[in-house]
């Protein structure tokens, strides 16, 4: 029998209520709180894939306090960019992700607002961001479930990894598949603090090595319960600390997220300009 149907489909919605209640006790029993507009959402949550919210929430400021407005983001190289995202993996990735949202941004719009994805339908703010070059799905979920409070399931990587260890999803399958599939089983008003606590979860460095083989890659999920094997994991961890980088001392941890510099936020192009 495949792996995702080791939990029945009438148990999947206890199974991800339990989930949520295990976590609860082991982590921050809400999200960070967000006061962001749309723009600088998709900036934060290309900081959040694959992390924890301290480490993304560091690293977001970080972006923002290095430069003069986000125009100067915009026109900076990714050599520039890169190391302000040196605390998380893939690097290069997020600095190119960064850099190609702002010029989409500024290209259609003149300006560093991106309110106006609010005003559309989900269909429609859903195709705005696929335009995006290279944004991953996970960005995208993300912004459609905090900016326009759609029923979406933002998944990365580390997160379905999990999700695969506790037979919710198939090893094969896509984050954004998986996110699809499992949205019918966990209510609109709870889907933040499902995600949160299942990203809290995948990036903690006593537990993570449990779902995945020394490759990175998503592990089998073990045979017998899955509530089971996630109480024991809880309890015990999972021997050891795993790879994934941390963030570094003093890293931002206050829990909520703000705009941190109005400089940087939805600014118009400065007066200065570099090609």
């Amino acid at each position: 029998m495949v792996a995702a149907n080791r939990s029945k489909t009438a148990d999947k919605h206890e199974v991800c209520r339990k989930l949520t209640v295990l976590l609860k006790k082991s982590y921050s029993a809400s999200p960070p709180k967000q006061e962001l507009p749309v723009l600088e959402t998709l900036l934060y949550a290309i900081c959040l894939e694959n992390s924890t919210p301290d480490q993304a929430g560091a690293v977001y400021a970080r972006l923002l306090n290095a430069f003069h407005d986000l125009n100067e983001v915009r026109v900076s190289s990714i050599s520039e960019l890169h190391p302000l995202f040196v605390d998380l993996s893939d690097p290069e990735w997020r600095a190119a992700r960064v850099k190609s949202s702002l010029q989409y941004v500024f290209e259609t719009n003149y300006a560093f607002d991106f309110e106006s994805l609010r005003r559309k339908t989900a269909d429609l703010a859903t195709k705005q961001l696929s335009k995006i070059p290279s944004l991953s799905s996970f960005v995208r979920a993300y912004v459609m479930q905090r900016c326009l409070g759609s029923h979406i399931l933002p998944l990365d990587d580390r997160m379905h990894s999990v999700l695969v260890w506790l037979g919710l999803s198939e090893k094969g399958e896509s984050p954004d598949h998986a996110g699809e599939h499992l949205r019918s089983f966990v209510r609109k008003a709870d889907a933040p603090l499902f995600c949160h606590l299942l990203g809290c979860l995948a990036n903690d460095s006593k537990r993570s090595r449990a779902f995945v083989n020394s490759s990175g890659k998503a592990v089998e999920p073990p045979d017998g319960d899955a509530i089971h094997r996630l109480e024991q994991l809880l309890r015990k961890g999972d021997g050891g600390g795993s790879k994934l980088k941390s963030s570094k001392p003093g890293a931002h941890r206050s829990g909520k997220v703000t705009n941190h510099s109005s400089r940087a936020g939805r600014s118009k192009v400065s007066s200065k300009k570099r090609h």
